[in-house]
Parts: structure tokens; sequence; C-alpha cells
């Protein structure tokens, strides 16, 4: 994470994983070119995604990509994004944003005349009564303890604000590139109430889209604005549905029901790169294994049970069984594939025997071998939690398997009722935001550690991440990270996972930013 001071963006550089984020296309086919212009405007497209958003409101969204991330950003907008290819924060709707000299305070100009979908003009004090909704505790999404970083908002003039932080943190351009960044009009907030809002929150964007329908569970629909302050927007018409399975969701990109589509199965993935597609892949780091609840009325709080699962789970047999060898198997943290990251450290070794060993010991000490499995039931997920049931099977566990639940319910079991011994689950860990990431899942004080994990020597580890500048600094601390999962595991990862925005040659201009989210502000669709 490289440092320097600039008027016009923050201050701070990360590396994130980005192969292929200038949009490219398998077998050497290029993709349509260049960004919207005049002349491009027109057009229509349709997004596949993995999960219908449960409401559009930027407070109370999971922000991911695949939940709502997308949609939601095309609405309102953020006040700085990510740059996969530059690998640095810009602003976006704000104009500037500026540290001290510590990372404490960070002061942030607006950009004039931006207006809102009904007409009102953007002002710093939205901004703040925006960010305050984030961190009211009536918001239970993960958008909280980001906004909680910010002890304090100044409104300094209609078009600046000063943010007190409760503590340095070079890397806060972060939180405003997040769903805590998405600014809602306040005075359309305050008429309608938050519920409502959230099903119809037509003209309180920013962004480049008008919300013209929303059907839960159905699709999305938008239009493009002609006044967006960011230029002309080129696609007309933007559509988002839900299609089960990346076999579905690949073949209907394939008819041209589909023009865009978020995949998240390695199989499927490695079929759109063989093909004439656009790919704009996100790697996630712990992306895939057996989390482990580690709260004290789980069989997993003994630390025992935790290595022995760790010790059971061979990530090559899970990657020949179920990915048909196409996924990037690992035990470890970070994948070795991650540059600026990775720090050389292995993760745990597949040992079945230390893992019989651990097992009759907890049986030993009274409990009564038997543990419950989660998994949603997407026929990839049904075919891991088998593997995974199998090979806990092997040394001495006695497995109670759930896979007939949506992702939906799963997400609520795991994340609302905390009801679960072990899940088939993806922490998803990437280099952007790689603090706020880990830290809201990792931290014994979070309210967002869903899986009731404590460690003292993470805690440190994670208040030293959030202070690191260099990625000098970042991997000795995942280095020091891996060595305290060795010991206190809470995940037996099994993958690196990537998740792929593949896209026909007939879109153009895509861009990434965080977490596989797509800004469609400067696409176009090619040939019309």
């Amino acid at each position: 994470m490289r440092l320097r001071k600039s008027v016009a963006a923050s201050s701070t550089i990360l590396v994130v994983f980005a192969a292929g984020c200038g949009s490219s296309a398998g077998d050497g086919v290029a993709v349509a070119s260049g960004v919207c212009t005049t002349d491009r405007v027109g057009g229509s497209v349709t997004q596949g995604t993995l999960l219908t958003p449960r409401g559009l409101d930027p407070v109370g969204q999971p922000g991911a990509a695949g939940s709502g991330g997308t949609e939601v950003q095309a609405l309102f907008d953020t006040l700085m994004t990510y740059n996969t290819e530059s690998q640095q924060y810009e602003p976006q709707v704000a104009e500037t944003l500026t540290p001290n000299e510590d990372f404490t305070v960070w002061t942030m100009t607006l950009r004039d005349g931006v207006r809102y979908g009904n007409g009102d003009a953007l002002t710093a004090d939205d901004v703040k009564r925006s960010i305050e909704r984030h961190q009211s505790p009536s918001n239970t999404q993960v958008s909280r303890g980001e906004a909680l970083t910010i002890a304090s908002m100044d409104v300094l003039d209609p078009l600046t604000v000063r943010f007190t932080l409760d503590g340095a943190y070079p890397a806060f351009p972060h939180v405003l590139a997040t769903d805590v960044g998405m600014v809602t009009n306040p005075r359309i907030v305050d008429a309608m109430g938050p519920e409502q809002f959230a099903l119809n929150p037509r003209g309180a964007g920013v962004g480049p889209y008008e919300l013209e329908k929303y059907a839960p569970g159905e699709e999305i629909v938008m239009s493009a604005k002609a006044d967006y302050y960011g230029g002309p927007v080129c696609i007309q018409t933007l559509r988002f549905i839900s299609i089960p399975g990346a076999e579905g969701t690949l073949d209907a990109l394939r008819t041209g029901e589909l023009d865009v589509a978020l995949l998240r199965e390695p199989p499927a993935i490695a079929e759109a790169r063989e093909e004439e597609l656009g790919s704009l892949p996100t790697l996630y780091n712990y992306g895939e294994g057996v989390v482990m609840n580690s709260a004290v009325s789980r069989p997993t709080a003994d630390v025992r049970l935790r290595k022995a699962i760790v010790a059971a789970v061979d990530p090559e047999a899970v990657n020949k069984r179920v990915f048909n060898g196409t996924a990037l198997a690992t035990s470890a943290l970070i994948h070795e594939d991650t540059p600026g990251l990775y720090s050389g450290e292995s993760g745990p070794s597949y040992d079945p025997d230390l893992a019989r060993k651990l097992v009759n010991e907890a049986r030993n000490s009274g409990w009564n071998g038997t543990i419950r499995l989660l998994a949603d039931n997407s026929p990839i997920r049904i075919n891991e939690a088998i593997a995974v049931k199998a090979l806990l099977e092997n040394v001495g566990f006695t497995v109670e398997l759930d896979n007939d639940k949506s992702l939906a319910e799963v997400l609520g079991k795991v994340a609302s009722d905390r009801d679960y011994d072990l899940v088939i689950w993806g922490p998803n860990y990437t280099n952007e935001g790689l603090w706020a990431l880990m830290n809201r899942q990792l931290n014994s004080q979070s309210k967002s550690n869903y899986y009731g994990y404590a460690d003292s020597r993470m805690d440190e580890a994670l208040a030293a991440l959030r202070t690191a500048t260099t990625p000098e600094q970042e991997q000795e601390i995942v280095a020091r990270m891996q060595v305290v999962l060795d010991d206190s595991p809470v995940i037996a990862n099994f993958a690196a996972y990537e998740e792929d925005n593949v896209h026909s040659s007939r879109v153009g201009g895509l861009l990434l930013t965080r977490g596989s989210v797509l800004r469609y502000d400067k696409a176009f669709v090619a040939g019309r």
C-alpha cells in the first residue's frame, strides 16, 4: 500500500489482483474498445447477477457485487472509486480528498453542480446526514462498521466536509468507495421512510441511472439520466436478472439473453475464457472453504475440533472432485498469485492422521462426535458439501448435512441467526479494503464477526494492518496472521476464488471497481 499526497485523489494506492481488468476476451478476440461518447448513445444491456438485492437503499446492503452492489451504485454513485487498472482510489462524486500527516483527518470537497435525480443539489450536509444513516444502530449491515471509523464530521462549507477518524487509517478512501460513499437524498428518505425508500428510491441518487422498475426476484430496470454530471450515459436501459446456476447463466450469455454475467464457479469461468467473451475478474483470498462457528455453544468452540477439520480437508481433492481441477486450490490465507500481498507463507497441510487423533481426543472429553454442515442448494455448493462431508467422516466425524436452503436463507442463518456449526462459505478477502474486510469478520469485538472468532493475537495483527502504509508492512502482517490461523483456525480453506464479470463483445467501456462491482457510466453498446 504505497502512499502519495494529492489534491485531486486519495493518498492511498493499494495493490490488487486485477489481471484482465482492462477488458479482454478469450482466444485473442478483442472486445469493443474505448468509452462512452455522444455518438455511441443508445442501446440496452441485460446483466445476470448472483442474487437479487433485498432493497435498493445503500443503507442495509450487504455491499457485494452479487447481491446488489452494481445495481445500487448505478443509482447512487460513490464519493470515491477504486480503479483496478491504476490500482488507486480516485475521486468520483468528490473532487478532492486530502489527509493530514497522520491520516486521522481527511478533508473532502464535492464537485460543484452535482444534482440528484429529482433536481436537488448535492451538498456537504447531505453527505454528513447520509453517512449518519450508516452509523445508526438500526443499520445491521457491514456498512455500519465502515462508517464508524468516522468519529465526527464537520461541514466547512456547502461543498466541503472534514472527517475526523477514530484513529490513523491510510486506506480511509476505501470507506467512501463503498456503500457508505453512496449519498442518499435525505429529504426523500425523510418523506418516504426507510422501508418504502428501499423499494422505490427514485430521484434520490446522483448516479448515472434512474430506477424504472424494481420487482424483487424478477428484475430491476433502470434508465439513463440525460443530465449525469459525469457526461453522456450511453447505455439507455440497464436490466438486471438472476438466473440459477453458473452454467445456466453462461448459457444465457451465449444465446444473447444476457450481455454481461457475474460468474463465481471455476468450471464456468474456465469455459467462458475459452470463448469469445470479455473478462473482468477479481480474486478473493479465503474464497471458499469450511467456516467454523467458534461460539461457546458450538462443538467447534473446541480448538482441537477446528484443527481437526482443517487437517481433514484436502484442497486438491475438493478441486479435483468438485471443480475438475479449475479452482485455485490452497489452504493458505493468501494465494501465491496475489501480487503485492503474498508473503510466501503456506497454509496448513492435509493430515488425516492428525485429524483422527484430535477427533478421538474430543470424543474422549465428552463430545458425541456429531457436527452439522450447512450449504446452499446451488449445484456446486451441494457438491462441495458432499466432498467435505466425506473428508470429515473419513477421520471420525458424524456429519449432519443441511443443503436444501437457498443462498439467501443460508446468508440469514449465518449472518443474522448465527445458527450453524460449519458452513460452506467464503470470507472473501481482496487487497482493496483488506483491513476493513478482515476486521469486521475476525476482530473479537466486531458485531459483524459471524464466526464467534476471538484471538487476541489476531486483534493485535488487525490493529497493525489498519495503519500499514507499505506492501512490505502488509506482507509481514498477513504472514503473522497465517501463523495465528494455523494455531487457532476459523476456516478450513480449500480455494482462493475468482469472480468474473464476463461479457459479450458488443459491450465496451465497462469499468471494474472494488468487490467485482461494475460501473456502467462509461459503458456503451458497440455496432448498433
